[in-house]
């Protein structure tokens, strides 16, 4: 979530091809000279505040506290957090002129399920609104609309719309012809109108598109992730076994181990399709081989990954 931010308040493509970044935040006067709308600036605010509320939750939640303690530092933050990926998703449908425009785009969607997932996430969270079961079964159904958004954000991004659903002026930017090439002089990457590119130069553009393989083991690295998180996070449960039964733990600290090892790798993996998304051509040996095989590979983490969370979950 904090890249995403992290791309909008870097917009200025004057400081990005100097090697300067923003990290917190940025000039408001130059998103707008670059016609983001308030809109997407406060939403991805509020999706990255609100990440942070509810990871205060949930690390708050390995702990044993008293009934105001417990209220404080898990309660409250996952209805502020679900408050505020309600207002981002409001942004969103805002920004996409969702209340004005015809269903028919990817990113029409994609934000009404975002702003669908942030309302359920905010519902369940109120005891008061969803009692008992009922929270889970709302909460699940907007972890569904989140994964459907994501999905389709994937298919925007094979589209080369960058921006997603919360910045659609980066997505209008597509409709301009443009090349990326490489400065000679300094090295890096410029994106420049097409008009402005010599045919000697044409073939140091990059315009990589990602196939529908690329985006199906996207998503096996994605559930990889997403799962071996839940087994590491599974195995914190067992620290009191260090002095109960320590055999028990260190068979629980071998597998938190190997997990955290997997996370790792699976994010690695990650930024390295965000910056080679296709498959090497044939004759680009070894990198061809080697991006077969972390393909296979990853059918076979993934099958272990499922297989340790069945294990881990049946302990309980």
């Amino acid at each position: 979530i904090y890249l995403a931010y992290f791309e909008l308040i870097n917009i200025d493509s004057a400081n990005i091809n100097a090697s300067t970044f923003n990290f917190v935040w940025c000039d408001l006067k130059v998103l707008k000279g670059f016609e983001i709308e308030t809109a997407s600036f406060l939403g991805s605010l509020q999706y990255m505040i609100g990440a942070l509320f509810y990871t205060l939750s949930q690390i708050s939640d390995f702990w044993d506290w008293g009934t105001a303690w417990h209220a404080c530092l898990i309660e409250w933050p996952l209805i502020v957090g679900g408050f505020l990926f309600f207002g981002a998703g409001i942004c969103e449908l805002v920004v996409n002129r969702v209340f004005t425009r015809w269903p028919t785009a990817y990113v029409w969607w994609a934000a009404v399920f975002n702003c669908y997932g942030g309302l359920t996430f905010w519902l369940s969270a109120c005891p008061s609104v969803c009692p008992g079961d009922s929270a889970t079964v709302v909460g699940a159904s907007g972890t569904v609309a989140y994964l459907v958004a994501a999905i389709l954000t994937l298919l925007m991004w094979r589209g080369e719309q960058f921006g997603g659903a919360m910045i659609p002026a980066l997505n209008r930017a597509v409709e301009v012809p443009v090349t990326v090439r490489r400065d000679p002089k300094t090295g890096l990457m410029q994106i420049i109108p097409s008009s402005m590119v010599k045919k000697s130069e044409v073939e140091d553009a990059l315009n990589p598109r990602l196939s529908w393989r690329g985006v199906v083991f996207l998503n096996v690295y994605v559930v990889i992730g997403a799962a071996q998180v839940i087994a590491c996070c599974s195995c914190l449960d067992h620290r009191r076994d260090f002095w109960n039964n320590p055999e028990r733990f260190r068979r629980f600290l071998s597998v938190f181990l190997s997990s955290l090892v997997n996370i790792i790798i699976v994010h690695m993996v990650l930024v390295l399709n965000s910056a080679t998304v296709t498959m090497p051509k044939r004759g680009d040996e070894p990198y061809r081989s080697l991006a077969i095989a972390m393909r296979l590979l990853s059918i076979i983490v993934l099958l272990n990954t499922l297989m340790t969370l069945e294990v881990q979950l049946d302990d309980y």
